[in-house]
């Protein structure tokens, strides 16, 4: 049964095109056949009107976007490592706090380290006193000039090993590098750590970077300072950023430049968090824009419906239309920049059908929903 009905369907759509299509026709050939003629009631006979929508055309900036996805990353990072050997006494912070450059974050055993300092302190004491008195002898000739050389050697030697053990001491303190945020803690408190053992990784997430890969041929476009579109996969936010810096050198393998893209902080995004970039790569300021369901497309060609007035019609709302086909510039969601390839030009404040333009045809007659609407708009 279903192979029954599938051919006779196919037949009602043909014949309904072809009765859409004489009807689009008739006018103009039923005005040349019925000159002379006129209706029962001594008027020409007129087809209906078609109720439409219109919409005004704009004038607007469009860009071109090229779009892209990054992965955002702090704009610093660093994992802050122990310097000096020894066992963890105390964590001064924990993950999520924010820090100060400098700011302790865990404290070392450091008993071995201050008896270590002591004996350099006490040592460089009396390496002092004795470069003093051997000056003092050299000056009444008491001593040779080598002896006093030597005691100065001996004092400088012992200022360089107080400093050397009041470094380790006060590695024993860890510090935070710059101002930010602890993302992890890697040890506990008594663990024991050595040189170069995680501690404490840090960010800052004050100012947040993403990196870019932009074809070549749109980067002769691109500057630093240029404004970006930035848009978060979680939350669907969208945040201005700009562009940082533009690497110098083209990747051979892609034929794409990084670009680094500024993003301020905050905005519900954080390092690692997955975003949308849109980097505006041409702008076209004085654009003809029109909504998107204006354009009717019959195969590689578009067409509007240009809303002119029927001077034979004293309804209000009642108009004809222009058929035209047009060109398309840069797109913007449900905007679309036109360039009319043909004339009458379509000029900013024209109103186009945006609403059934399918059952259109060049010179119908509509008549326009909310007329007194469409008239104030435009």
């Amino acid at each position: 049964m279903a192979a029954r009905i599938r051919p006779l369907a196919c037949f009602f759509l043909i014949a309904a095109s072809l009765v859409l299509t004489y009807a689009c026709s008739q006018p103009s050939q039923g005005a040349d056949a019925a000159q002379g003629q006129d209706s029962p009631d001594g008027d020409t006979p007129q087809p209906d009107a078609v109720l439409v929508r219109a919409a005004p055309v704009r004038l607007d900036t469009m860009v071109a976007l090229y779009s892209t996805s990054a992965t955002l990353r702090a704009s610093q990072h660093a994992t802050v490592t122990a310097r000096t050997r020894g066992v963890i006494r105390r964590l001064a912070v924990e993950e999520g706090d924010r820090v100060s450059a400098d700011q302790p974050l865990a404290y070392l055993e450091d008993e071995e380290q201050k008896i270590a300092f002591e004996r350099t302190q006490a040592t460089l004491d009396t390496r002092r006193w004795e470069f003093e008195r051997s000056v003092s002898l050299f000056e009444q000739e008491l001593v040779s000039e080598e002896a006093n050389e030597r005691a100065r050697r001996e004092a400088r030697d012992a200022e360089q090993a107080a400093a050397l053990a009041q470094l380790e001491l006060s590695r024993t303190i860890i510090r935070a590098p710059f101002d930010g945020v602890v993302l992890t803690r890697h040890l506990d408190v008594g663990n024991t750590i050595g040189v170069g053992d995680a501690v404490y990784s840090i960010a800052d997430t004050t100012r947040l970077l993403a990196d870019v890969n932009v074809p070549e041929r749109h980067v002769a476009r691109l500057a630093p300072g240029q404004s970006v579109r930035l848009t978060a996969d979680a939350t669907r936010d969208e945040v201005e950023a700009r562009i940082e810096r533009i690497a110098p050198a083209v990747d051979a393998a892609t034929g794409t430049v990084k670009v680094t893209v500024a993003v301020p902080g905050g905005h519900g995004l954080r390092p690692g968090s997955f975003v949308r970039v849109d980097v505006v790569t041409d702008t076209h300021p004085q654009a003809l824009v029109v909504p998107r369901s204006a354009l009717l497309a019959e195969g590689r060609r578009w067409f509007l419906y240009q809303v002119v007035r029927d001077e034979a019609a004293s309804e209000e709302g009642m108009a004809t239309v222009r058929r035209i086909e047009v060109g398309l510039g840069f797109e913007a969601e449900d905007r679309v920049e036109i360039t009319p390839s043909e004339e009458p030009a379509i000029r900013d404040g024209d109103r186009v059908v945006v609403v059934g333009v399918g059952a259109l045809c060049d010179g119908a007659r509509i008549e326009i929903a909310d007329a007194e609407a469409d008239h104030a708009d435009s």
